[in-house]
């Protein structure tokens, strides 16, 4: 296994960090775990092999599309899978495509959340 693998987030100088806190590589795969748990929990099938960036990419991005839909007035107990019957088809998260990486799925998140904020503001 690669070193990217084992300590997916480092810093410049990661044996320094490490050093200093002996536990720092079980926080990062815990952190990790979290965020692909998280991700799995909204419908988003994130495998282990995901790069960190694309995890914090595609995070973030249900984070923002989360913010327009509350914005908007929706409810996130509704409009969230696994919900069967949301109060509107536009505040549910849009589904993974097959094939799509997670960059494209990132960035086609941002559009729904951005045509959310945009018919707020009309």
């Amino acid at each position: 296994m690669g070193e990217s693998m084992r300590h997916p987030i480092t810093t410049g100088d990661e044996g320094h960090e490490r050093d200093l806190n002996r536990h720092r590589g079980a926080e990062q795969r815990n952190a990790r775990d979290d965020v692909i748990a998280r991700l799995n929990a909204r419908g988003i099938d994130v495998t282990d092999d995901a790069s960190v960036e694309a995890l914090i990419e595609v995070s973030e991005a249900v984070d923002t599309f989360e913010r327009a839909v509350q914005a908007a007035g929706g409810d996130l107990m509704v409009d969230t899978r696994p919900a069967t019957e949301p109060d509107d088809p536009r505040f549910v998260l849009p589904m993974c495509h097959g094939g799509e990486s997670l960059h494209e799925y990132a960035l086609r998140i941002r559009s729904a959340a951005a045509r959310l904020s945009d018919q707020r503001a009309d």
